[in-house]
């Protein structure tokens, strides 16, 4: 039956050494691959981010845009709802009656007229004829002016209702403009909003990659102290199996000197040779076979 060999001190020692220098390489490859996977994600993260901010740039410029059409919106509003009240108050001083009047008193003028041309009247009839014809082409003078006056007020009224046509039809293209730009804005916001969402949710993803990152790495500087604490035992075995090695060489080296000189001696032989062995005994470098 064949004896199976016992590893020595030193043997279990690298084997040992060697397991932790194999378990904290793995650990490492296994955090770079954590450390990898976290860099990725941030820099997916980043161009997300990167992508959300040149959106919220544009929405905000959209926004601002829009604000300054929807003032000019309202602004031109405002100047067609005064110029609608001051229509309002110019109408309020047009007399509808004033044609009417005019006919009447051109009839009775006419008729005044043709009465002293026609008639035969006594002095005092006729002196009372043109007065009341006087006072008749007054009134008309002065109500063919009141004409005059409402005309160009007719006038005004009618420029001011072009003006408010124009002004509403500006102020409704300024709010064409503002429906446009808030629908952009909003479609801008709505995807800074989705960006946001996926930005989280990968920094939370990396967050947890950093974690394992730790995790690993940590294990990974355990395994490392444990290897280099085997590694400085593995030498300090070494060290003093070399040194044993050393004074077992310089005993073995003095033993054959004293043998040489005891060689002319048989009875200084013997003794040496047992002498020599029962030192290697002591030292544990030879083991005696049944």
């Amino acid at each position: 039956m064949v004896r199976r060999k016992e590893k020595s001190e030193l043997d279990q020692a690298e084997i040992k050494l060697e397991s932790l220098i194999q378990r904290r390489d793995a650990l490492n490859s296994e955090a770079s691959v954590f450390r990898e996977e976290r860099d990725l994600l941030n820099r997916e993260k980043k161009a997300v981010v990167d992508q959300m901010r040149g959106l919220r740039d544009e929405r905000d410029h959209l926004v601002q845009e829009m604000r300054a059409h929807r003032d000019k919106r309202n602004e031109f509003q405002q100047k067609a709802r005064e110029l609608i009240e001051l229509k309002r108050k110019v109408r309020g001083q047009v007399h509808t009656s004033i044609s009417g009047d005019l006919d009447r008193l051109r009839k009775d003028v006419k008729g005044l007229e043709m009465r002293q041309q026609t008639s035969t009247l006594k002095l005092d009839e006729e002196n009372a004829l043109l007065d009341d014809l006087r006072e008749k082409l007054k009134e008309l003078k002065a109500l063919e002016g009141l004409r005059s006056e409402q005309d160009k007020i007719g006038h005004e009224v009618r420029d001011l209702d072009a003006s408010i046509t124009d002004l509403f039809k500006v102020a409704d293209k300024e709010h064409e403009l503002v429906v446009k730009l808030s629908s952009e804005a909003k479609e801008r916001h709505e995807k800074v909003v989705g960006l946001v969402t996926q930005a989280s949710a990968l920094a939370a993803e990396a967050d947890k990659k950093h974690e394992e990152f730790v995790k690993v790495r940590t294990r990974a500087d355990e395994a490392h102290e444990k290897a280099m604490e085997m590694r400085g035992k593995v030498l300090t075995i070494r060290n003093t199996q070399r040194s044993e090695v050393r004074e077992a060489r310089n005993l073995l080296r003095q033993q054959n000197l004293t043998v040489r000189k005891a060689l002319l001696d048989d009875r200084k032989l013997d003794q040496a040779a047992e002498d020599a062995l029962q030192v290697l005994l002591k030292k544990g470098r030879v083991e005696m076979k049944g």
